[in-house]
């Protein structure tokens, strides 16, 4: 599951889906330590799926991901720019160190 399908999904199903992937994830654990599975590279996929979810809720819930944030972060940007580009405009050169 990509980032882009994570952030579609509802908090509804984003909370139902964290606790699907997480059951998944221990029997997933289980079945590697009873026996080793075929392919042990699903046990970290399914660790960074179940972490790409709850970074998800984690960023809804402090108003990153939304796009009024991205707005702010945007204006905040040109802001700096605008000022930095005026003051290199109205600073005059330093005059050079004079040598022997």
């Amino acid at each position: 599951m990509e980032a882009v399908e994570i952030k579609k999904l509802s908090d509804k199903e984003l909370s139902e889906k964290i606790a699907n992937e997480k059951q998944m994830m221990v029997k997933l654990n289980l079945q590697h330590a009873v026996s080793p599975i075929e392919n042990p590279m699903r046990v970290r996929a399914q660790r960074k799926l179940v972490a790409r979810l709850l970074t998800e809720v984690s960023a809804r819930k402090n108003g990153v991901n939304t796009p009024a944030a991205k707005v702010e972060v945007k204006k905040e940007k040109t802001v700096k720019a605008k000022a930095a580009y005026t003051k290199a405009k109205t600073t005059k050169p330093k005059a050079a160190a004079k040598t022997k």
